[in-house]
């Protein structure tokens, strides 16, 4: 008996969504001309709302699709490169992480109009929980500084931001980055129309993202509020949380593995090696960032962010640590 052919969305919800391997990255519902795709929160992936137009963009840019995993190989933990640095933001600030490199970069892409916004994620300070930003201007920069470790719904607003503006830089974690990286290879022509607008895309390492459910967990866990919480970090086995008083908690991530999304689980890149310059805090020296310059845009941009004293930068990057995290996370997920 010959199978009924399935529309993309039901290929999706074969395929990614039933097998609890979506990234939540939105993707296909930013690619979508019809607006059929709408993201549930509760059941941590799209569903449908309107009626398919079959064009099968979402297909295309899906980083969770079987066709476009087996395109996209974990064998290499770093990626293809140009260069490798250490590098921190000539300016300090107090919400810099390893060194500011990702605000400093998007500083100077601002600042020398080489983009006309910056998509970003962004916080409520008082509850704690991300959202995509567009910044236009370098002074609101630094109100977005600092990992977000509970989102990655950066894409959500590019449709309506590219209706104004020509290039754009975006920041996202390896799933994002994935799906832009898919939009940029698509011949599909609603991919295409969105993949030119971009024209630096800024990766961000990632070992795992949590769920909303984190922020809750955190602050029962410490009886205290959210809008106490001055800064999170995750790393070396464990979240540290910095309080609004200076007071530093810490807790084990083994702890809260059950607020981190299950389509994490099916991921293999923990450098994001399809963006333009990737960035992370492992390997770096202290007070510092890795800084994994992979495109001639990226080191173009990398090249001016120094030149006109946005950054600086030094050898010296640990290649061995960035290796281990990155096979440890391949064999936790069974590549």
């Amino acid at each position: 008996m010959v199978k009924p052919s399935l529309l993309p969305y039901q290929e999706l919800e074969e395929n990614v969504w039933l097998r609890n391997v979506c990234a939540g990255c939105r993707a296909c519902i930013t690619v979508c001309p019809a607006g059929t795709l709408a993201y549930d929160p509760e059941l941590n992936r799209p569903q449908q709302v309107t009626m398919c137009v079959e064009c099968k963009a979402c297909l295309d840019v899906c980083p969770r699709m079987p066709e476009n995993i087996k395109n996209m190989s974990p064998s290499e933990i770093l990626g293809p490169y140009l260069a490798v640095q250490n590098v921190r933001s000539k300016k300090n600030s107090g919400r810099f992480q390893n060194g500011g490199a990702v605000t400093a970069l998007l500083a100077a892409a601002l600042e020398e109009e080489l983009v006309d916004c910056a998509l970003v994620m962004g916080e409520d300070r008082w509850a704690r929980k991300s959202y995509p930003r567009v910044v236009y201007d370098v002074s609101d920069l630094e109100k977005c500084a600092g990992s977000k470790y509970t989102s990655n719904t950066v894409l959500e607003p590019i449709q309506d931001v590219i209706k104004n503006v020509n290039n754009i830089a975006l920041v996202g974690t390896s799933c994002t980055v994935q799906a832009v990286g898919l939009l940029r290879e698509s011949s599909n022509e609603f991919a295409m129309k969105l993949a030119h607008k971009v024209r630096i895309l800024l990766g961000l390492f990632c070992f795992e993202a949590f769920s909303d459910k984190l922020i809750p967990e955190v602050t029962r866990r410490l009886c205290v509020p959210p809008w106490r919480i001055d800064k999170i970090s995750a790393g070396e086995g464990n979240m540290d949380i910095t309080l609004r008083d200076g007071g530093l908690k810490t807790i084990p991530l083994t702890e809260i593995a059950g607020c981190v999304k299950p389509g994490c689980r099916a991921c293999a890149d923990f450098t994001a090696k399809l963006s333009d310059v990737s960035v992370g805090g492992i390997g770096s020296a202290p007070g510092m960032s890795t800084v994994i310059v992979r495109t001639p845009e990226g080191m173009g941009l990398f090249g001016i962010a120094e030149e006109t004293g946005f950054i600086e930068a030094q050898d010296g990057v640990n290649f061995e640590v960035i290796e281990k995290v990155g096979k440890i996370k391949l064999k936790r997920n069974g590549f």
